[in-house]
């Protein structure tokens, strides 16, 4: 049984106390909370009318605000985007002058007296429309066996809500809703709350009123309308439904399912009931990526939320069970406890992430969940020791500084560090502090010191100081590991300093890390320290045995050991459990990456793995691979790495094959598919023959191909696809009705190294055959799994603001790092930096920031490591010979 243990470090306690909170965060209060909108008069409820009109993609909008003015004032000022307001003023009173300004995304309504101190009424008649991007009120164009349907959703977050109705948009503000929808008779409308009533307007038209919402922040309003259908079903007193577009619902039953477990668990882990009568999860085709936690109503693609068992993939249901669980578990942390402002936009995000796996592993604990988990906490390492990261509580001043904190260190890193402060407070005390949390704090604002309250009541540790370096400052430690022996006594010398990557002159900084540590060979028991010093020395016994460190992999800290101790490591790695070696891998990479230690030395120890076929272990092996690939792009070494490659994959190939075994763990058939899918990068002939083969078989009997192989076939195939096998797939992916179909169809075309097809892939993303992202993302696979990074970089900058169009702006940033992401071209950091400064907004600066210090992190890591990787192979081919 895993226990604390506080040791003394040769008269050094390592106490609780020695490091003070990094920064002051006070626990909420309305007063205190940022915010762009004057306080002088605070909304309490919305009655909201909207009437769609889906030939002229437009809107007319009407809402009366209840509101409360708290200081006399001739002036109201609210948040409004892409309105045009026709009327406002007051409900039985004067109308007022209205001025919008679009650069503050704000409407001010100017009255000729002062309003009346106390309960008043607002009212503003207004049009809008509806977007093709999913920001606001947005349509959807989808394809049926009877043509093109359109159907429509919301999108809110962040800062979206204005586009569809004049409000105060931003969280702190939470107010009921009631909303009416004026549609189509033949359509359905799903929000937050049960319908109560419908009733005719006219002859084609209805209205739809739906019940009133709990208080709530403005980004978790929710409508959909369209031709769908419902799957039904009822767990714990709450009403579910899977909303699909007709022909779809059997498709929902997998996540249907998946939900009748998670938010029974949920209920009982959080110790607060789910409040809302039903809870409808919403799939919409296309034009929306991911999912959106609306409270009551979440949407999502659909290819992340319906199951085809006929089709669909291991990696897909994987997929669905974790974004359903992420989704509902903000319904407690976001929806019914809300971060008062985007500053901690962790509150939400980072509790989502780590509850999404804490559910998957409790169902699926075949699924290896938290093992796997290093793929993402890497990601987020990876971004987080370079200089453009920041702390996981970072400033954000306005609206656009708010989306720009939806990243992997709000998401990923949050999540790890959840799970290392769960694993250091113990599970169920752990759990005690959030159900106090949320006992405390229904229907209301927080802030993390609040969060970090409940912790410290319920542990009786000081949480908010040791929490505070993980998430106030910016980066993550290294500890340095050097095994001594003296008079026999084995002891460890740790230092911890911070870990950068490319980064000249990192600030240091110092953190309170809880470290799990064992000896290898002697079970799974793992004693912990509190490591809130510089540097400590720790008694360990005799000198015989080696010391492993963040024992589990739990720990969101990188180790480096002396050169001994790192070689009894790797001496000893059939030894280590599986988590164990995946951190070693991990941190190896990652020491190289930061130029302490050679690729030769990982190379080295990817060649002492037992021959296991553990998913965990070969995905860290084949990631850290294909990025090295990546690295010999266009370079004469390549042939030669390749080849090194293959060999090195090989034996997993021989024994994984291209068919699943009876009783075959579903981790092997991931695990085979990521051999394939890098033998097929690696232009291994043999899995190229093979995987042509079974395409062409699939072509005459779909049933021939496993759902699970499809992807990776389908991506071989594309990469080295001639004209005619193009247009194959292409014909394909134009006639699908499947939006997870549609995604690997063109993604083959993408993957083509023949510049020709590139081209005409290209030519596509300005093309109405796909929904607007999904064409806009074209240009970027093209770039990286196609591997023409330049052809796609000079048809972006030609097309740019086409191609930005087909976006949401919450989502620009993300994809300009994404399109220039693979390269280490220092010609093309520089091309980028001087194109966004004369070509692009200054709010996607900060993410332009970050794809040139990835480019040039990643030329680093060539100039440094390819020669020597080059030389180590030539070395170990010498040796077989």
């Amino acid at each position: 049984m895993n226990k604390w243990v506080i040791k003394l470090a040769l008269g050094l306690a390592l106490t609780f106390s020695s490091l003070s909170p990094v920064g002051a965060e006070a626990k909420f209060t309305f007063e205190n909370t940022p915010g762009q909108l004057p306080r002088a008069v605070l909304p309490k409820h919305y009655q909201l009318t909207i009437t769609p009109d889906l030939q002229k993609l437009t809107f007319q909008g009407s809402v009366v605000i209840d509101v409360t003015v708290k200081q006399a004032t001739d002036t109201v000022v609210l948040n409004a985007l892409e309105l045009v307001i026709t009327k406002a003023g007051l409900v039985g009173g004067s109308d007022a002058v209205v001025t919008l300004d679009p650069s503050q995304q704000t409407v001010t309504l100017k009255f000729a007296q002062p309003l009346a101190l106390g309960p008043q009424a607002l009212q503003l008649d207004y049009t809008g429309k509806i977007n093709a991007q999913p920001q606001g009120l947005y349509y959807d164009k989808y394809p049926t066996p009877q043509g093109e349907q359109t159907m429509l959703a919301t999108q809110m977050e962040p800062t979206d809500a204005r586009r569809m109705v004049p409000s105060w948009d931003e969280p702190v503000y939470r107010t009921t809703f009631d909303l009416n929808v004026v549609i189509p008779k033949n359509l359905l409308a799903f929000s937050n709350m049960p319908v109560t009533s419908e009733k005719a307007v006219g002859k084609a038209l209805k209205r739809v009123q739906f019940d009133r919402t709990p208080p709530m922040s403005s980004y978790l309003l929710v409508l959909a309308v369209g031709d769908f259908e419902v799957l039904s079903d009822e767990v714990d007193g709450i009403k579910l439904g899977i909303v699909t577009t007709r022909g779809k619902k059997e498709q929902g039953r997998y996540a249907l399912e998946a939900t009748k477990q998670i938010l029974p668990f949920y209920n009982d882990y959080f110790g607060t009931k789910y409040p809302l009568p039903k809870l409808d999860q919403i799939a919409v085709p296309g034009g929306f990526g991911g999912a959106m936690e609306n409270w009551g109503g979440i949407t999502y693609n659909e290819s992340i939320l319906l199951f085809d068992p006929k089709t669909s993939t291991q990696e897909t249901k994987e997929a669905i069970f974790q974004v359903v669980s992420h989704e509902i578990a903000h319904q407690w942390f976001g929806n019914l406890v809300t971060m008062a402002w985007w500053d901690n936009l962790w509150l939400n995000e980072g509790f989502a992430t780590w509850m999404q796996r804490k559910a998957t592993a409790r169902f699926n604990p075949q699924w290896e969940v938290w093992l796997r988990a290093d793929a993402a906490k890497s990601r987020a390492m990876e971004l987080d020791a370079r200089q453009t990261t920041h702390p996981v509580q970072q400033p954000v001043g306005d609206a656009r500084e708010a989306m720009a904190a939806f990243d992997r260190i709000t998401y990923l890193k949050g999540g790890s560090v959840i799970r290392m402060l769960e694993t250091f407070l113990g599970e169920d005390t752990f759990r005690q502090g959030l159900r106090d949390y949320m006992a405390t704090h229904p229907y209301s604002n927080t802030t993390t010191a609040d969060l970090w309250s409940a912790l410290e009541k319920s542990s009786g540790k000081p949480v908010s100081a040791i929490a505070a370096s993980w998430t106030e400052q910016p980066g993550f430690p290294v500890v340095q590991a050097q095994t001594l022996c003296e008079n026999g006594i084995q002891f460890l010398d740790l230092k911890q300093e911070r870990f950068a990557v490319n980064f000249a002159n990192a600030p240091q900084l110092q953190w309170q890390i809880p470290i799990a540590l064992g000896r290898v060979g002697q079970g799974e028991e793992s004693d912990y320290i509190l490591l809130d010093q510089p540097q400590a020395k720790l008694p360990q016994g005799s000198c015989q045995g080696v010391t492993k460190l963040n024992k589990s992999n739990i720990g969101y800290y990188r180790v480096q050991y002396d050169p001994t101790t790192f070689e009894r490591l790797q001496a000893s790695l059939a030894l280590l459990n599986k988590s164990d070696r995946v951190n070693l891998l991990s941190d190896t990479w990652a020491l190289v990456e930061a130029g302490r230690l050679t690729a030769p030395q990982y190379l080295t120890l990817i060649q002492k793995l037992p021959p296991d076929p553990d998913l965990a272990i070969w995905e860290q092996v084949t990631r850290t691979l294909g990025l090295i690939d990546q690295l010999y792009w266009g370079q004469p070494e390549r042939p030669q790495f390749q080849a090194y490659g293959r060999a090195l994959l090989r034996p997993l190939y021989t024994q994984l094959g291209w068919q699943a075994k009876p009783k075959e763990l579903q981790t092997v058939g991931l695990l085979r598919n990521e051999v394939l899918e890098l033998l097929g990068t690696f232009e291994d002939p043999q899995v190229i023959q093979e995987a042509q083969k079974r395409f062409a078989a699939f072509l005459i009997k779909p049933e021939n191909l496993a759902p699970d192989l499809r992807p990776v076939v389908l991506g071989i195939v594309g990469r080295y696809a001639d004209q005619a096998t193009y247009e194959t797939l292409h014909r394909l992916a134009r006639t699908t009705q499947s939006t997870a179909e549609q995604k690997n169809y063109y993604a083959a075309l993408a993957s083509a190294l023949n510049p020709q097809l590139a081209q005409k892939t290209l030519e596509l993303a300005l093309k109405d055959e796909l929904d607007p992202p999904e064409a806009a993302y074209l240009v970027v696979r093209v770039a990286n799994l196609g591997e023409h990074r330049s052809l796609a970089w000079s048809f972006a900058q030609t097309h740019m603001k086409t191609l930005l169009g087909k976006l949401a702006a919450f989502n620009q940033g993300s994809y300009l790092q994404a399109l220039v992401g693979a390269s280490s071209d220092l010609a093309q950091a520089e091309a980028l930096n001087t194109y966004a400064q004369a070509q692009l907004s200054a709010e996607l600066v900060p993410d332009i920031a970050k794809a040139v210090d990835k480019i040039r992190f990643q030329a680093a890591l060539k100039a440094q490591e390819s020669a020597r990787i080059s030389q180590w192979i030539a070395q170990s081919i010498k040796k077989s010979t």
